[in-house]
């Protein structure tokens, strides 16, 4: 069954609509993350002093996009996951368009189902992350380089160059990208063609994209700034060897990315990454590939980092689901995508607070210090005070200063990870007893342990995780 071409444009439109709708829906339930505060703050100082000055943190783009909305104003959490998801439905739809480029009409739907259904997305992508910027951008460089497959042009070649800067911009761990231009020159060349235009075309996506980023860099470096600083800072104690390294972060990568397709979809994936392989189909298992072996190499691992592996492994997966299985069976295909939505996708979708995270992430996110956990629940109780200030020693203070920006004042003082701020923090107390102050105490090496005045409640984190407690520093 053919699809005209305006019948396929509505079907990409639903899709899209379809994706939009399912990241919106609910999209503050999940309490804030440390960095989604963090890049809030970072806008906010970069407005107050200069567009340059978090330059060293190397997700310079990011914050600018977040400061444009100066979501430190009102309706914090809302703002900058919903202007993430705004980005990411770009990712979608260049998804869909690379699905399409490489198995058709029935590509491009079965990419479109897989990427709205994918558990793992649906949580990464509906917190305002670099990585979740930073993939996007990603996304739309493998659909414009994958133009390659149709025709030689230069416009494709210059936007491709364009997409991996911008991805870089968002988040310098996309560096690796840069080759994804060479893999298109190497792999995609359409029929008649000959090698002078693709190396042109090379030269041209090359050009674009080492162009910006060498432009980026040594002005930021006229200014004093290092945008490649943490790749280094975050590299700079391995103590295990590189193979161990490797080994121990693919086990527990695989381990976590299987939690969200489910063991049965995972293997099927990589299957089909090893099908690519095998009918010499090689642009995307090297665009999967290559940047994830520099990923598991690095020191520091999150489980976000693989937002863009995540979703070339998806396409790897449309792609061959597609061309093999939909031509003869694109009901029973159909019905088993929709069927592992509603089994995988749906449950997540309707409670993403409940333990069906991979386990490093629901210690992440839900657990650790760096979590929003308890902080709606203390906005609650002292919104009910109407405090005069409050101070917050934990981690993860901007947040509950942003959520309560419009209703009581928050201060976060520096606190510490190696614990030097201790006595400077049980100084501040002690300095600030009067009536209508309150504290936010964390349980955590980095704060004093107890405060003075009265406690008033500690609120609990799951799997006892550390603790929060509220003082009144002045009790009447």
């Amino acid at each position: 069954m053919r699809i005209a071409l305006k019948n396929y444009l509505w079907l990409g439109v639903g899709l899209i609509f379809l994706f939009w709708l399912t990241r919106l829906v609910a999209i503050t339930v999940f309490p804030p993350f440390l960095d989604e505060a963090v890049h809030v703050y970072f806008g906010e100082v970069s407005r107050q002093t200069s567009p340059l000055a978090l330059a060293d943190e190397g997700r310079l783009f990011t914050i600018w996009w977040y400061m444009l909305f100066q979501p430190q104003q009102a309706a914090t959490l809302w703002i900058i996951r919903v202007t993430t998801v705004l980005v990411v439905t770009i990712s979608a739809a260049a998804v869909i368009g690379v699905g399409r480029l490489a198995a058709g009409v029935w590509g491009g739907l079965t990419a479109g189902l897989l990427y709205i259904f994918s558990t793992y997305h649906l949580f990464f992508e509906r917190l305002a992350l670099a990585d979740s910027l930073s993939g996007a951008a990603v996304s739309v460089a493998i659909y414009f380089a994958y133009r390659l497959s149709r025709r030689v042009h230069v416009i494709d070649a210059l936007l491709t160059g364009v997409a991996i800067f911008v991805a870089i911009g968002f988040k310098v761990s996309a560096l690796p990208y840069l080759g994804i231009p060479i893999a298109a020159a190497l792999t995609l060349r359409p029929k008649g063609r000959n090698w002078r235009e693709q190396w042109r075309w090379l030269a041209a996506a090359l050009g674009a994209g080492l162009g910006l980023t060498g432009i980026y860099a040594l002005g930021l470096r006229v200014f004093g700034y290092n945008p490649f600083y943490l790749i280094g800072f975050h590299n700079a104690n391995a103590g295990n060897s590189l193979l161990t390294r490797i080994i121990d972060n693919a086990s527990n990568t695989i381990a976590a990315l299987s939690t969200y397709t489910g063991a049965v979809v995972f293997i099927l994936l990589v299957l089909a990454v090893i099908i690519l392989i095998i009918r010499r189909q090689f642009f995307l298992p090297l665009c999967l590939l290559a940047p994830m072996l520099i990923l598991l190499i690095s020191e520091r691992q999150s489980i976000r980092f693989y937002i863009a592996p995540m979703t070339i492994l998806l396409l790897c997966g449309a792609v061959i689901f597609a061309n093999e299985f939909l031509k003869q069976r694109r009901g029973y295909v159909l019905l088993l995508i929709f069927m592992w939505g509603a089994v995988q996708w749906l449950p997540f979708a309707a409670n993403p607070s409940a333990p069906n995270l991979a386990p490093a992430d629901y210690t992440e996110y839900l657990v650790s210090d760096a979590s929003g956990s308890g902080i709606p629940e203390i906005f609650t109780y002292l919104r009910d005070r109407q405090p005069i200030q409050v101070i917050g020693l934990l981690s993860n203070c901007q947040s509950l200063r942003y959520m309560a920006i419009n209703t009581f004042p928050v201060t976060c003082p520096r606190v510490n990870p190696n614990g030097s701020d201790v006595e400077a923090l049980a100084a501040l107390m002690a300095e600030n007893r009067t009536e209508g102050t309150y504290v936010i105490l964390e349980d955590s090496a980095y704060v004093p342990a107890e405060a003075p005045g009265q406690l008033l409640i500690t609120i609990t984190r799951p799997q006892n995780g550390p603790s929060l407690a509220i003082y009144d520093l002045a009790p009447s």
